[in-house]
């Protein structure tokens, strides 16, 4: 095995050589990868937008079987381990009920919301539904909801099957003010379930949600609630305020980080990492990034530029970026602890697709579409899907990359092995690609240890893995930080370009951050006079929608210390493992379809992981 070492301040083991990308089988933990945030035709929109796939679709198509989508056959390449089908509470099942000839909405008006274009019935539903007040009773009785959760969970527990695949219970609490999104997905292990779903028209206040969890938590039902599309949030997923307006307190604080331990850093309405303005030294910052939508709408119509049609509160606006992306959150997060004394966003990373189609596609070279009959990529819509991303942007889907899946650390594929990893953060998220990454920290470490065949005892005897937390007592007088760090590739996908580390710390009274190169693939070295590592090379044919997997590398590993750790000042760290070029899926339509490849989004990009931070608290 090729060995290689870095100048500087770091020292990184490269292995660059092809060796089996079949992961290694230790005992400690295997990386799971899944799909926590999925809908289908329970979901109203879904529905609306031409669904007709049902949970159990969802749950066979994730397996890697055949389903009919939208009158074709359509089938995963590589099946997922585990999936939460996450549809939205707020009128949960009721549009399949209005669907049914024989149900309790046949004799009504209710099947005409259905149709399309918009319906009056539809708007007023989506209305009521994301930003209220109204709640439309006759839609909205005890007995339905009961009904449709209990189908809810039926059909999860028939699909679970421990060791092999593993089925969650979850619904989506989706307040939407003002067109922003201020969503959460709640997560369920079982076996106990609440009676109903808590759903924006109960309350829009995230407090009253996380006390609903903490009261199912007196009966025996746990629960984790996932933040998502923070990027669509305009500011109000990180803000220094709570929902009401008030500046956080402690026990905000506390409720939030006891609720909310991971965030949804990926999915098909954007990447809600960072931002180039907020991250203008990053030259990833701005993959796939997402940020108009139009105010003042139920479930905010989405687009990616800000011309176009419309005035007043139909023309798309751009979200208040402060507060909306998850490495800025961290550095509120510091803020806030050191006036009150709790971190409310000391969260770990995952990924998820949010398509609305039963689906979760996040193959780029097998993409189905997410949005129903909006962004179908069947030949006769290619046209119309492609000629929509050089104008106003009506799906979300046509502009972005698919994405996105979770890595899960666990000793087994089961409800309650994955979801106690999910508690201690040891998860990552990717935009698609099964890329198996780990990252451990300690100030113990000694040189050389990644380079030895059974380095993960030690790497976890000695130190935490992503997701865990550091004291100054763990250093046990060291004035030093290490990290190990390891990542493989994606089986039947692209070569690996580099491993990065993402620091954000706070000191002298505000925060910082910092994006290191500490791995890489090649003989490249870091450019002296701007800091920067050079390009990793690009192998894509765009005219043939192809690539080579002549550059990069199979798996990377480093070892890298903190050349800048300051045993006084909290900090968190997280790896971001980016991929070589390859074609994005409205590249693979185009070109399968004969037609031009649109010119004002990226025809290539490099899909990536970003592993859950470990948190170094004093």
């Amino acid at each position: 095995m090729k060995q290689a070492y870095l100048p500087g301040f770091m020292l990184c083991l490269l292995l660059c050589q092809a060796v089996s990308a079949q992961a290694p089988q230790y005992p400690q933990r295997t990386a799971y990868f899944g799909d926590l945030h999925l809908h289908t035709s329970m979901s109203y929109d879904a529905a609306w937008g031409g669904a007709r796939t049902t949970p159990e679709d969802a749950y066979n198509f994730a397996q890697g079987k055949e389903v009919e989508y939208l009158g074709r056959k359509v089938k995963r390449n590589v099946p997922l381990d585990f999936l939460a089908v996450s549809d939205h509470a707020e009128y949960l099942g009721i549009a399949m009920m209005i669907l049914d000839p024989k149900g309790p909405f046949k004799e009504t008006d209710w099947p005409e919301s259905l149709t399309m274009p918009q319906t009056p019935g539809f708007s007023r539903i989506m209305r009521s539904a994301f930003s209220g007040p109204e709640v439309i009773a006759d839609l909205n009785t005890d007995a339905l909801k009961r009904e449709n959760w209990q189908n809810v969970i039926e059909v999860a527990n028939a699909f679970n099957r421990p060791g092999k695949f593993t089925a969650f219970v979850a619904f989506e609490w989706t307040n939407t003010p003002e067109g922003a999104h201020f969503h959460r997905v709640a997560i369920f292990p079982g076996p106990k379930y609440p009676e109903v779903p808590f759903s924006a028209l109960d309350s829009r206040h995230p407090e009253d949600l996380w006390r609903y969890a903490d009261n199912n938590r007196t009966h025996g039902i746990d629960s984790i609630m996932i933040p998502h599309n923070m990027n669509l949030s305009d500011g109000r997923q990180f803000s220094y305020n709570d929902s009401f307006g008030n500046p956080i307190d402690r026990a905000f604080a506390e409720t939030k980080a006891r609720n909310e331990t991971l965030v949804e850093v990926t999915q098909i309405k954007g990447t809600s990492e960072t931002h180039p303005e907020l991250s203008p030294d990053d030259e990833f910052a701005g993959f796939e990034v997402l940020e108009h939508f139009r105010r003042g709408q139920g479930n905010a119509t989405l687009v990616e530029r800000s011309q176009g049609s419309g005035a007043g509160n139909d023309k798309p606006q751009r979200g208040e970026l402060h507060g909306s992306y998850a490495r800025e959150g961290y550095a509120r997060g510091f803020e806030i602890a050191a006036r009150v004394g709790v971190n409310p966003y000391q969260y770990g990373l995952v990924g998820s697709s949010d398509y609305h189609s039963s689906t979760s596609a996040t193959e780029e070279d097998n993409h189905t579409g997410a949005l129903g009959n909006s962004d179908n990529p069947i030949p006769e819509n290619a046209k119309n899907i492609l000629a929509t991303i050089n104008r106003v942007l009506n799906a979300p889907t046509a502009a972005l990359a698919a994405s996105g899946i979770t890595g899960i650390w666990a000793e087994e594929n089961t409800r309650e092995s994955l979801f106690a990893a999910m508690q201690r953060r040891e998860v990552y998220a990717t935009s698609g690609p099964r890329i198996q990454v780990r990252l451990f920290a300690s100030p113990t470490y000694q040189d050389g240890l990644i380079k030895e065949e059974n380095w993960l005892s030690p790497a976890y005897a000695q130190g935490v893995p992503m997701g865990g937390e550091l004291h100054k007592p763990d250093l046990k007088g060291s004035k030093q930080l290490r990290f190990l760090v390891h990542a493989l590739k994606d089986p039947d996908g692209a070569n690996l370009d580099r491993i990065q580390i993402v620091k954000v710390w706070y000191e002298g009274d505000k925060s910082h951050e910092r994006v290191f190169d500490v791995a890489w693939a090649g003989a490249r070295g870091i450019d002296p006079k701007t800091g920067k590592l050079p390009p990793v090379g690009d192998t894509v044919d765009v005219a043939r929608a192809t690539y080579r997997n002549d550059i990069g590398a199979v798996q990377i590993a480093g070892e890298w210390t903190d050349p800048e750790f300051n045993p006084d000042a909290p900090a968190l760290y997280y790896a971001r493992v980016i991929e070589i070029p390859t074609p994005r899926w409205s590249t693979y339509l185009a070109v399968r379809n004969n037609l031009p490849i649109p010119e004002t989004v990226p025809s290539t990009h490099q899909e990536r992981a970003w592993t859950s931070p470990i948190f170094y608290n004093p």
